[in-house]
């Protein structure tokens, strides 16, 4: 192949792209000697980086030979230790469907010890390996990964991370997690029993606490997710919502903390009239994720007790 831009004597079979466009006609020479002229058109010769070769590999069912992944683990960089160490990369993915090229790079660390927990990363690179964004996360204690997937949502119009788990030793029924991204971000959406059914979020319990909190600190921030046309935005404040932050009193054991870190956000928030009018409204969506979570949203605190 010839160095991009380079100008040839005359126009190749290659150069062409394919005998078709060679044929001698005043089209076919214009456009051969465009491709000459200016290099091989990007619609044509897709620009691909350093994370290519490892697209659509299982790397842990794979792993990689050692200089390898020591190459890898440079151009993905540093990321927090999770429970015990740092997360290592697991599978990445390239999207782009409407848009430039993205790469993203799933770690994951499972549990090593009992009792103990999961975690994982999430990270987004751009054509040019930029990290765009970064999102470390707890995924279960007593619940370990088992395999992942990358999928397109259409409710969503989003591609969406499934985290499939398996639970051992009194964990939590938790079978699927879900991240949505886009908009070069990633957002907790749902979580799910063996039975396909939406379950709650436990934040009252550090270890227990799974995926990534919404930023968002005033009443605004939060109607302006729950009115959002994105459905992604919607559910990952639903999420949040939906899940348990203050324990009962008659309930409460000496050893059991009495509230989540969030507490006070979630006062805030599950007493305004106007975020419960939100909630309400979106029991009605048609979309089924969001009713379901909606109704995780709109229960007491004796509903939320542990499930």
């Amino acid at each position: 192949m010839l160095p991009y831009g380079k100008i040839p004597s005359r126009p190749s079979r290659y150069d062409c792209h394919m005998s078709l466009l060679c044929r001698p006609t005043h089209r076919a020479i214009i456009l051969c000697s465009l491709i000459g002229a200016f290099g091989p058109p990007v619609s044509i010769f897709g620009q691909t980086t350093e994370l290519d070769r490892f697209v659509g590999r299982d790397l842990w069912k794979d792993p990689l030979p050692e200089s390898e992944q020591a190459h890898l683990n440079r151009v993905v960089g540093a990321v927090p230790k999770g429970a015990i160490s740092e997360p290592a990369p697991w599978h990445i993915w390239k999207i782009g469907r409407n848009g430039p090229s993205r790469y993203v790079v799933l770690l994951g660390e499972p549990e090593v010890i009992v009792p103990g927990g999961s975690s994982a990363c999430a990270l987004l690179f751009d054509g040019a390996l930029k990290r765009l964004s970064s999102k470390c996360f707890q995924t279960g204690w007593r619940i370990d990964l088992d395999t992942a997937s990358l999928e397109f949502a259409t409710d969503l119009a989003s591609d969406v991370i499934v985290l499939h788990m398996v639970r051992f030793i009194n964990g939590r029924n938790v079978a699927k997690e879900y991240f949505a991204v886009g908009g070069d971000r990633l957002r907790f959406v749902r979580m799910e029993n063996d039975e396909g059914e939406a379950v709650q979020n436990e934040y009252v319990y550090p270890n227990f606490e799974i995926g990534i909190v919404p930023a968002g600190n005033t009443e605004e921030e939060w109607a302006s997710m729950l009115e959002s046309v994105d459905k992604a935005d919607v559910l990952s404040a639903l999420v949040f919502l939906g899940g348990r932050h203050i324990t009962e009193p008659q309930r409460h054991f000496a050893s059991e903390p009495a509230e989540s870190k969030y507490a006070g956000l979630f006062r805030q928030l599950i007493g305004s009239p106007r975020i419960r009018e939100l909630i309400a409204r979106l029991r009605h969506s048609e979309n089924e994720w969001v009713r379901q979570a909606a109704l995780l949203a709109l229960r007491g605190p004796r509903d939320r007790l542990l499930q």
